[in-house]
C-alpha cells in the first residue's frame, strides 16, 4: 500500500525532533555550566536561589532533550516501518498519535497526530483482475478496465 504522505511526515517530524534534542542539548549544557558556575562561588557571583533555578532549568532542558532524542528514533523506525507496509500499522498509528498528543504544542507534535491519523483512516481497497483472475491489493482505490 502507497502510504507516501504518512512517511514524508514522519520523516520530517523526526527531522524536526532531531534539531529539538540538538537544541535542548545546547541549553543543558549552559545551564548546566552557570550552575556549576554558580555552586562553586555562590557568595560572590549568585544567591542560593539562582543555583537552584538553573539546576531546574538544566534538569528540565535534560529532559527534553532526551524526549527528542526518543521521539526522532521513534519517528525514524515507524516511518520505514509504515513504508514498508509492515503488520500492526495500526499499533504504530495510536502510538504516533500519542507521541504527537505529548508534544501537542510543537510542530513535529502536530505531524505525528496527523501522520497516526492518516495511517489508522486510510483504507484499502481490492481489485480483481480478469486475466489471472486473483484477488490483488491496491491504494488507490478500484481501477476499472
Amino acid at each position: 500500500m502507497n502510504r507516501q504522505t504518512e512517511f514524508t511526515l514522519l520523516i520530517v517530524g523526526a527531522s524536526l525532533s532531531i534539531l529539538t534534542f540538538f537544541g535542548a542539548a545546547l541549553y543543558t549544557v549552559l545551564f548546566g555550566f552557570s550552575a556549576l558556575v554558580i555552586f562553586d562561588d555562590a557568595s560572590y557571583f549568585a544567591s542560593s536561589e539562582d543555583l537552584i533555578v538553573t539546576g531546574i532549568m538544566a534538569f528540565g532542558s535534560m529532559i527534553a532533550a532526551i524526549f527528542g532524542l526518543i521521539s526522532a528514533v521513534f519517528g525514524f523506525i515507524g516511518a520505514f516501518k509504515v513504508n514498508s507496509g509492515g503488520s500492526k500499522l495500526k499499533t504504530i498509528a495510536i502510538c504516533f498519535i500519542i507521541l504527537g498528543g505529548l508534544q501537542a504544542f510543537s510542530i513535529h507534535g502536530i505531524l505525528f497526530i496527523i501522520a497516526g491519523i492518516l495511517i489508522l483512516n486510510k483504507k484499502e481497497y481490492k481489485t480483481v483482475s480478469k486475466e489471472y483472475e486473483t484477488i490483488s491489493t491496491e491504494d488507490e482505490g478500484t481501477k476499472w478496465e
